[in-house]
């Protein structure tokens, strides 16, 4: 079985176990006060590097395998709360600016909607929220870490975020920043091309 086919085959069944754990979890009731305030806006701020390591492979996924590149983000985002999907996911859209220095310095614009999975059994100790999402992304430039002449690509986030109840409007995530030719939507060629950047950041919801 080729890679894609076991990246997609391992997609799905994570996906059918999500959907499978709703009725599990139809006990439980998260409390309030771990939960992001009910306004649903937050900005975070995240930072990371380069890897050369790609997410058609899964490697991306895996940090002992991580092969490091000279290029480092940092990135700001405004994020919105745009639709309660049902009792365990969201949908949010997310706008960022980042940063790109080292080899190369320019600068990245994304729009990304994600869609969140919201209940994990471990949510009355640290609030967990897992999220993928797929979007627009804009260079100021073509870049050679991208290995395509494309200012226009598409984005993804995949995302943890924790909130312990202490930390009142504040959580951490982590996240792997990416943009990509999408296997060829964008741009001529088919070979997956784009950047992996494995990040850590924090947030404020408001």
């Amino acid at each position: 079985m080729g890679s894609d086919m076991k990246l997609g085959v391992s997609a799905c069944l994570v996906a059918l176990a999500m959907l499978a754990a709703g009725p599990a979890y139809s006990w439980y009731e998260p409390a309030d006060e771990y939960h992001a305030p009910a306004n649903g806006w937050a900005v975070g701020v995240h930072s990371g590097r380069a890897i050369k390591e790609s997410l058609r492979t899964g490697e991306a996924f895996l940090p002992t395998e991580w092969e490091f590149k000279d290029y480092y983000v940092t990135s700001i985002g405004l994020r919105k709360e745009v639709w309660q999907l049902w009792r365990h996911s969201r949908i949010f859209t997310e706008m960022n600016v980042s940063w790109i220095s080292g080899d190369e310095e320019y600068a990245e614009a994304f729009v990304t909607p994600t869609i969140t999975w919201d209940t994990f059994p471990w949510d009355h100790v640290v609030d967990t929220t897992a999220a993928l999402g797929v979007g627009l992304s804009y260079t100021s430039k073509t870049t050679e870490l991208d290995e395509i002449d494309q200012r226009w690509m598409a984005s993804m986030i995949v995302e943890l975020e924790v909130q312990p109840a202490s930390w009142d409007s504040w959580s951490m995530y982590t996240r792997i920043h990416h943009r990509s030719n999408a296997g060829g939507v964008f741009g001529d060629e088919n070979d997956a091309k784009g950047s992996n950047f494995p990040s850590l950041g924090l947030r404020y919801h408001f």
